[in-house]
């Protein structure tokens, strides 16, 4: 299973409570081969996730990464153009609602400026669980060392994460 689907984040604004990251599609990736191979496009569910992991990692960084961000709910979800690979994808996150148990944001996809997807998400905060070592030296199982250095978090929001 892909777990990374994000190249890069472009930027992270706490303030603002605002992401914006980007992911290339190619014809060469290995989703397409399980999801309808004979006509690619990018399934819908690996879109959605797209932008629960850009907003998840915007509203895990203003919680100074002290929760696990998960999926909790899709409220809804909107596919109004198909991508077609090759592709440069703009995935933008914002944060519309925040509570203690979870954040609910916004966000969209774009495709050369062409709406491709939106979602409303409802994120939940959990506590960090009990790894006992299986996880090496991370505490946490969503945003591990390698997760936060793949997509270079330190560098984009300017500060030390631990």
């Amino acid at each position: 299973m892909r777990w990374l689907l994000l190249d890069s984040f472009n930027f992270i604004d706490i303030e603002k409570g605002c992401s914006q990251a980007k992911r290339a599609i190619t014809r060469a990736e290995d989703f397409f081969d399980d999801y309808f191979n004979f006509f690619p496009i990018l399934p819908p569910t690996l879109q959605i996730e797209m932008i629960a992991q850009a907003g998840g990692v915007l509203v895990g960084a203003s919680l100074g990464f002290s929760k696990e961000i998960i999926l909790g709910k899709i409220d809804w979800a909107r596919f109004p153009t198909e991508v077609l690979p090759p592709a440069i994808l703009v995935v933008d996150a914002w944060i519309t609602e925040r509570r203690e148990e979870g954040t609910r944001i916004e966000g969209k996809i774009t495709f050369d400026g062409v709406l491709v997807c939106e979602a409303s998400i409802l994120l939940m905060h959990m506590d960090k669980l009990e790894t006992n070592g299986l996880l090496g030296n991370d505490k946490s199982v969503v945003f591990s060392s390698k997760f936060l250095n793949s997509y270079k978090i330190k560098d984009v929001l300017g500060v030390s994460v631990s």
